[in-house]
């Protein structure tokens, strides 16, 4: 019977550097949030965003708009006033 401790994994000094970056990567990745953008204009703050990450889906809206309880990795949702500046932190989601 196999010891249960002896895995068939490779230890990490014979992973390459490419696998180890995106074992790292899938693992540790912080939910990607811009505050900076509070306070500027939805129009910048989506080319802001979409300039950091083009796979993402930037979609601006009025703030207090119903919106779908779903998570959508490849979605950040833009709410701004009727100034067109955004008032909430925006984030994947």
């Amino acid at each position: 019977m196999a010891d249960v401790n002896q895995c068939s994994q490779q230890p990490t000094s014979q992973i390459s550097e490419e696998e180890q970056k995106k074992l790292f990567e899938v693992n540790t990745a912080p939910l990607k949030e811009w505050p900076e953008v509070v306070g500027m204009l939805g129009e910048e703050a989506k080319k802001k965003i979409e300039s950091e990450n083009s796979d993402l889906t930037v979609v601006i809206l009025p703030e207090g708009s119903f919106v779908t309880a779903d998570f959508n990795n490849k979605r950040v949702r833009v709410f701004v006033d009727s100034n067109s500046i955004v008032t909430k932190t925006p984030k994947i989601g």
